[in-house]
């Protein structure tokens, strides 16, 4: 394995486990710590590494601690397990190496610019909570979750449920002035998209639920106002998973909207 992935992986390992679990980690592995932990936490980690592949005079020792550290029974939450495994198979992905969703490796064919490697690195995940994420979603989002700017991707994903509407309506509004001129029953109950047949109160109570149910949306997660790019990444996390959620509702409902013909 190259120096320099060796080198990257020690540093994004430094920065996600202490110095004791480093030490475990690497008695578990058969892996003698040659620094005695007189060097920070990187250093200490590539030489570790080093050594061991110099002296077996191949890499097995040094995959085996990657597929330790992101195997998933580590992991109570899906979304951290999910951006660990894209940051490391991006950093294999030169090395001709992918790990799977079990965490483990195989081989694939290298990869030889930064823009193949980012494509290769496994993408936003496709389920969160068993809900499948609507393929429409990911356009608006997927670039920055791999960068990790959760902030940007939330907002990202509401511009989503806009660009739906405004396809089937053909309207230019925005927001909530485009819901209720798409879904608004108006006197005559005659709106332009339909939820349902809009046969009887029934309906007619789905159809105005609904709807509002979009312009919630809107309030909650589309106002910057209401969001600050300087809370917890966890934090952060937990909300992109939230809005993921809830826009592939929108989009799975909207997908079934027909066009009445109407205004």
């Amino acid at each position: 394995m190259d120096h320099t992935t060796i080198r990257n992986f020690s540093n994004w390992m430094a920065s996600e486990f202490t110095h004791r679990e480093i030490s475990e980690l690497l008695a578990n592995c058969g892996i003698k710590d040659i620094t005695e932990g007189q060097v920070n936490k990187q250093d200490r980690i590539y030489h570790s590494l080093l050594n061991r592949q110099t002296q077996d005079n191949c890499a097995n020792n040094v995959l085996q601690i990657i597929e330790k550290v992101i195997a998933p029974r580590r992991y109570s939450d899906e979304l951290i397990f999910e951006k660990h495994l894209a940051i490391l198979n991006e950093l294999l992905s030169y090395e001709g190496i992918e790990l799977g969703k079990d965490g483990k490796a195989f081989k694939v064919i290298k990869a030889r610019t930064i823009s193949e490697a980012k494509s290769r690195a496994v993408k936003i995940k496709q389920k969160v909570h068993g809900l499948s994420i609507h393929a429409d979603i990911i356009p608006f989002c997927e670039e920055q979750y791999l960068k990790e700017n959760y902030f940007h991707a939330i907002l990202e994903i509401t511009k989503s449920v806009g660009v739906k509407l405004r396809s089937k309506s053909g309207y230019e509004l925005d927001g909530s002035e485009l819901v209720d001129a798409c879904f608004g029953l108006g006197n005559d109950k005659k709106p332009m998209l339909a939820f349902n047949a809009l046969k009887s109160s029934s309906d007619e109570s789905e159809h105005k639920g609904f709807s509002n149910f979009i312009k919630g949306f809107y309030s909650m997660y589309r106002n910057p106002t209401a969001h600050t790019p300087k809370i917890e990444e966890n934090y952060q996390l937990e909300e992109l998973s939230e809005v993921l959620v809830v826009a592939s509702i929108i989009h799975n409902r909207l997908d079934k909207t027909v066009k009445t013909g109407y205004k």
